[in-house]
């Protein structure tokens, strides 16, 4: 709990943080079991990342790096470097590599490698957000959360894909909302005869208009037509953490029991076997690219 608010300075080094606004924040931490899992789950999906690649022939170290927590991004490179590491691969721990996704991230490194005495070849993994592997593993968790629905009630169940809101001057002209309706429009060919909706979540405080709707609201229209049943499915999301726990497992929840609605989340992808396989593949694909081309 005392490292929320260095956490957030971290997130908003510009902002004036009230006490109050750090307070609320700090009680939805509690909420969700005094402390955000997220940072060992990550570990844990690097460890078994790890391990996949070493079963797939490339014994390769798997090392992460937060953008506004510990391990920093620059501390990681770092680290590698002095170990004599020499190139490194960077994969996003989202499906989408947008510039209101990616950007920062992708700047946080290229400046560590660049504070470098030494160069340091870098790739960066594209986009997965419609890649079989991917959606695949989305598709499992969507119907584990089907499943959590009686039987009879399954094909009534409306599902709200649930993206982390942004400012609208942050995507003007970004790929953003088109990638998230690129990624349900595949998933939907696989699950098929179930109504869908898009909704933002998360969205932040600041005076200016966001992405739309917001899950809130969506929730209250669904409700005035009639729905019954309501499945969360944190599109983007692939670990749990404050925006799944808080936002939508307590905050949206009790939104839903209120408005007198069946209302269920997805499991994260985590460490599902199926997303661990699909990020070796993320890996190996330049790895086997750049194998070809030295033949």
């Amino acid at each position: 709990m005392d490292d929320v608010e260095p956490f957030l300075r971290n997130i908003f080094p510009d902002r004036p943080l009230t006490p109050l606004f750090i307070d609320r924040v700090r009680q939805r931490y509690r909420r969700i079991g005094g402390k955000s899992p997220l940072l060992e789950i990550t570990r844990r999906q690097a460890r078994f990342l790890e391990i996949s690649l070493r079963r797939a022939g490339r014994a390769m170290e798997v090392s992460i790096g937060m953008k506004n927590w510990q391990p920093t991004i620059q501390n990681t490179v770092k680290t590698m470097a002095d170990k004599g590491t020499k190139k490194i691969i960077c994969l996003f721990m989202s499906p989408f590599s947008t510039r209101a996704t990616a950007q920062s991230y992708k700047c946080s490194v290229l400046q560590a490698v660049n504070n470098l005495p030494e160069k340091m070849e870098t790739h960066f993994v594209p986009s997965w957000h419609t890649h079989s592997l991917y959606i695949d593993a989305l598709c499992e968790k969507v119907k584990e959360g089907l499943s959590l629905f009686p039987s009879g009630r399954r094909p009534f169940v409306e599902i709200i894909f649930s993206a982390h809101s942004l400012p609208l001057s942050t995507v003007k002209d970004d790929p953003y909302v088109d990638q998230i309706k690129a990624t349900i429009s595949v998933l939907m060919q696989r699950l098929k005869n179930s109504k869908w909706h898009l909704a933002f979540q998360s969205r932040g405080q600041k005076g200016e208009k966001w992405l739309s709707p917001d899950t809130e609201d969506l929730l209250k229209t669904l409700a005035r037509q009639g729905t019954k049943e309501v499945l969360s499915v944190p599109i983007g999301f692939v670990s749990d953490h404050l925006e799944t726990l808080y936002d939508l497992d307590i905050f949206l929840k009790k939104k839903a029991d209120d408005l007198g609605l069946q209302y269920q989340r997805t499991p994260s992808l985590n460490e599902s076997p199926k997303f661990i396989e699909a990020l070796t593949h993320f890996i190996l694909l330049p790895l086997e690219q750049t194998d070809r081309e030295l033949s």
